[in-house]
């Protein structure tokens, strides 16, 4: 498995696990997972929320796609989907935007609990 395969697979199941009603941000799910070994960290944050766009723009249909937003709280277009689906989608969970297409990223971001992003390899094992 290639490492831009194990990051998609990563993105797909951050974004599986968001609920409804609830959004993150590409860059929020970066965060969460850890670069390429042979890559430098400075190097990596400089495009790591671009990667989650860019695995996202592919991801297969039973990732919620549209639980994703960026860092504005704004829709951005997936590839083949306008930016009104999305909206409508969000909408249809709960979720409001304000008169300039925003959502309010404080009250509908979804924060993992830690405990669950240690279980599942993001951060690392708890020290005894």
């Amino acid at each position: 498995m290639t490492d831009r395969t194990r990051f998609n697979q990563s993105v797909y199941h951050i974004v599986k696990s968001i609920p409804s009603g609830q959004v993150m941000t590409y860059g929020r799910i970066a965060t969460f997972i850890p670069p390429p070994p042979e890559m430098p960290y400075a190097s990596y944050c400089a495009v790591r929320a671009r990667w989650v766009g860019y695995a996202m723009a592919s991801c297969p249909e039973d990732v919620p796609w549209h639980r994703v937003v960026n860092a504005q709280g704004r829709v951005s277009q997936r590839p083949g989907f306008g930016p009104d689906l999305q909206r409508k989608l969000l909408e249809d969970e709960g979720i409001s935007f304000d008169e300039n297409g925003r959502i309010d990223i404080k009250r509908f971001l979804w924060q993992p609990e830690e405990a669950w992003l240690r279980s599942r390899g993001f951060l690392p094992p708890a020290k005894d």
